[in-house]
């Protein structure tokens, strides 16, 4: 399998096939950070930068037709390189907001503290 590398706009298309087929709706395109790594074909997950000294790794998606392991792998892969990139911009606090119990399960793994449940509120402006 391949290493994760930069997101591009076109490979917006595939980050909508994996949704569909998940029935879940992918971020607008106009929503994602410039900073997101992708695995073709099987997963991506992106890093915001804030202007403090925190980021937030979100954005998550896989292709349900992809082998299982290879997409752990990919998810692994793609977490490990957001962590570091996060670093390399003095990130001091990394952030990930979730549900979803694989991603729970990849953030305890990789050291994340799990600061309880809340509720998650946006507003269109």
């Amino acid at each position: 399998m391949a290493d994760p590398r930069m997101f591009q706009l076109e490979d917006y298309s595939q980050m909508e096939r994996w949704g569909n087929a998940r029935d879940v709706k992918p971020p607008p395109i106009n929503l994602l950070s410039d900073t997101g790594l992708i695995v073709d074909d099987v997963a991506v997950g992106f890093l915001y930068i804030t202007n403090s000294d925190l980021g937030i790794i979100e954005g998550y998606l896989t292709n349900p037709e992809a082998d299982k392991f290879d997409r752990h792998k990919a998810l692994n892969g793609i977490t490990l390189e957001l962590i570091e990139m996060a670093k390399d911009a003095g990130c001091k606090l990394l952030k990930c907001d979730t549900k979803l119990n694989e991603i729970v399960t990849r953030a305890k793994d990789f050291g994340f503290v799990e600061l309880g449940q809340y509720k998650t509120f946006v507003k269109e402006l």
